[in-house]
């Protein structure tokens, strides 16, 4: 039987990445307060040439704290591209405003003349995201921005090092965030920044970022096992232990969800209102001194995935060789696709399977509204991830391509 090849379980994680998180689960002075919150920031600062980069327990908190010190709020309206993760509109939503959504264009990100269309007098700010890391049209949503008087935020939650005519993404906009989510560009699990280069905004993101507590101790320790756990789970996942083990350390609360059932339906998460505690700053940074492999490896893949299918009757939305998060193929058949590998061992991504994911929003509750960002809509029920992620290696990469050819055949 072959390995297993799965781009949602703990994608970043190597076995170095382990023994650091078993070490702080035995160091529990490490775990709360500590220095490496401070170099964390820091190395954000100097890597982006910035003067403030504020840390917090997750990137949606960071998105919330960006438009709380931006006074945007009740009766304020905030565009977002369709084609997201439901954390983007919730944070909208906590913040008093209303999300509203445009459509993309064929590059998976926010098509400039549908967000043209949806600015109003109640327009106080544009969050733009880099879809899979693909570079959104900056220079446009800039000279709009700029004529109407309307705050630009980067969602660089896809893109640790991506650039758009040479220069960092994340460095565009009036404020931008990141997160370390355990399947981002690089991942602490839990964990998001806000970095920044306008003085009172950043003054009033830390004012905030100091009203908040630290998690709790077991809250951290919830986020070191998850590497940990998975390190057992992934060799013996596909004999069905592994998801046995999966879903009884869900149900045990040892390991958390990424997105709870609150967020499904536009409520507050309240675990995630949080500082960074030190332990996932650890993590982070650890896996910060490997961007550039990171990077060099993901656009090698995704570099490889382009030569292969460029002339097949395969769809590639973005042609582009860039460091991926997940490159990104379209199909009509998709779940037949899907079945045909799981039945292979590789579990492949469905990012975003729902305009609004994950599956079971309600979208009333975000204000979304069906059919209103129908290229959005339907590429949710086409598009399939391959991984680019640090595990996944060229072979891997020749076993995906092949499989491919023989669906495509087929």
């Amino acid at each position: 039987m072959k390995h297993l090849i799965a781009i949602s379980l703990s994608p970043n994680t190597s076995l170095q990445d382990v023994f650091c998180a078993v070490s702080l689960i035995f160091s529990p002075g490490k775990q709360i307060k500590g220095e490496s919150i401070h170099k964390l920031e820091r190395w954000f600062c100097d890597y982006f040439g910035v003067t403030q980069a504020v840390s917090f327990a997750s990137g949606r908190t960071a998105l919330f704290a960006i438009l709380k010190s931006l006074d945007i709020g009740t009766g304020d309206e905030v565009l977002l591209q369709a084609f997201t993760c439901v954390a983007v509109p919730n944070s909208v939503i906590w913040a008093g405003a209303t999300p509203v959504y445009v459509d993309i264009d064929s590059s998976l990100t926010i098509d400039i003349k549908n967000l043209e269309k949806k600015i109003t007098k109640k327009t106080k700010a544009i969050i733009v995201q880099h879809t899979f890391g693909i570079p959104t049209d900056m220079s446009s949503i800039q000279k709009i921005a700029k004529k109407l008087n309307i705050y630009v935020i980067e969602d660089c939650a896809h893109t640790i090092g991506g650039t758009y005519q040479n220069k960092k993404l994340g460095t565009y906009a009036d404020a931008s965030f990141f997160s370390f989510g355990r399947d981002k560009a690089f991942s602490s699990v839990f964990g998001g920044m806000v970095i920044t280069s306008a003085k009172d905004l950043g003054r009033k993101i830390r004012d905030y970022q100091q009203t908040l507590s630290y998690p709790s101790r077991w809250w951290v320790i919830q986020q070191l096992l998850h590497p940990v756990a998975f390190s057992f789970i992934l060799p013996v996942y596909t004999s069905g232990l592994g998801k046995l083990i999966l879903v009884l350390f869900q149900k045990l609360h040892f390991l958390s969800f990424p997105v709870s059932w609150e967020e499904k339906v536009g409520g507050v998460r309240f675990d995630i209102f949080k500082k960074l505690p030190n332990a996932l700053a650890v993590l982070a940074l650890f896996q910060l001194k490997r961007m550039k492999e990171f990077n060099s490896k993901r656009q090698k893949i995704s570099s490889f995935y382009v030569k292969e299918l460029k002339n097949t009757s395969v769809t590639l939305p973005v042609e582009k060789i860039i460091p991926f998060l997940r490159f990104p193929i379209l199909s009509e058949r998709k779940e037949q696709l899907l079945n045909l590998f799981r039945s292979n061992n590789v579990y492949l991504g469905n990012w975003y399977s729902s305009v609004i994911d994950p599956k079971g929003v309600d979208f009333k509750k975000i204000f979304y509204t069906p059919g209103s960002c129908p290229l959005a809509e339907s590429i949710a029920t086409k598009v399939i991830n391959l991984p680019t992620n640090p595990t996944t290696n060229i072979s891997d990469a020749k076993r995906i391509i092949s499989l491919l050819h023989q669906y495509v055949e087929n």
